[in-house]
């Protein structure tokens, strides 16, 4: 061997040695990774497949099942929404889905309209006992073979179920709604400011509804985590709580249609709106919005749970019914 070789020997064990240090001591230091939230189930009995599309995407859904089809399994938490074409009109349902949550829903043909549905308690429990990492697909328990994996099926394009496939269009609303631009954080700080506007008691409802809604545009289809969907419309969990609590429902329900157009049916919103509907007086439209919180407890925390729960019991005992606890 050349002497100069020779020499190089020692140098290239000393430099391979140290990587290896390096390498291992980066493992040892790496920070482990955060824990994924469970995804979620939406059932949609009676549902017409063929003409069904969710998150602007329409697929043959019965090819990915090996029983006829009825819902989702892997259904990252955020807003959604699914048109199905009947004879009747379409029938759209925009609506929010919190991490391991099932979701029940029936539609109506003749009428064009979806509605909450009952789904049995055998397979609520099956569903409610497994539920499905929205990422790690190999990982999954046995599920029903009526299920579609939605992000499976779909895939993911710009970090949203909805965003553009290889070989399609970029598809855009008039006002840009739906830009992958429009951040997180930019979403939240207009929401943010509406909310101040309506607080104020100044500005036009209608122009403010416009843009919440347009906000709410912005978020369909995208993977949220259930921080990020409670930061975006903290600004109005906390003002909507702080008008209903000082008496100024009227105020209070301003703000809080600007959160439920961006985020349709949000049991913690609906907390607070069924008791700022109780005090405002109207008891059958309270229970009915408290009710609909409390089938979501899974969602909410304890405190307004049980904040929901004492609003509910006074309404029905005022309304003369029996009290349920």
């Amino acid at each position: 061997m050349p002497p100069l070789l020779v020499a190089l020997v020692p140098l290239a064990i000393v430099l391979a040695t140290a990587l290896v240090v390096v390498i291992r001591a980066r493992r040892r230091t790496k920070k482990p990774r955060a824990a994924r939230e469970a995804s979620a189930f939406v059932i949609l009995e009676d549902n017409l497949w063929e003409a069904c599309a969710v998150d602007d995407l329409r697929e043959p859904w019965g090819r990915y099942t090996t029983e006829p089809v009825r819902g989702f399994c892997g259904v990252p938490a955020g807003r959604h929404r699914v048109r199905t074409t009947t004879a009747s009109g379409e029938a759209t349902l925009d609506f929010v889905v919190y991490p391991g949550e099932v979701l029940a829903f029936r539609l109506d043909p003749e009428r064009a309209r979806w509605e909450p549905h009952d789904l049995d308690a055998d397979t609520r429990s099956v569903l409610e006992a497994a539920p499905v990492s929205s990422f790690d697909v190999g990982a999954r328990p046995k599920l029903p073979g009526w299920l579609v994996h939605l992000r499976t099926t779909i895939g993911v394009g710009g970090g949203r179920l909805g965003g553009p496939r290889l070989g399609t269009a970029v598809s855009k609303t008039s006002s840009g709604a739906r830009s992958s631009d429009d951040g997180l954080d930019r979403l939240r700080k207009r929401l943010a400011r509406l909310v101040a506007i309506a607080d104020e008691a100044g500005g036009s409802d209608v122009d403010a509804l416009a843009e919440a809604r347009a906000i709410g545009e912005a978020i369909v289809g995208r993977c949220l985590t259930r921080k990020e969907m409670r930061a975006l419309v903290g600004a109005v969990h906390d003002a909507a709580t702080r008008l209903a609590s000082n008496g100024d429902t009227e105020r209070a329900m301003r703000v809080l249609s600007l959160g439920l157009a961006v985020l349709p049916g949000d049991p913690e919103l609906m907390v607070i709106a069924g008791c700022a509907l109780a005090t405002r007086g109207e008891p059958e439209e309270a229970l009915r919005v408290l009710n609909a919180a409390l089938e979501r407890d899974r969602c909410l925390e304890a405190d307004d749970v049980a904040r929901a729960m004492r609003a509910r019991m006074e309404l029905r005992s005022r309304l003369g019914r029996s009290v349920r606890v």
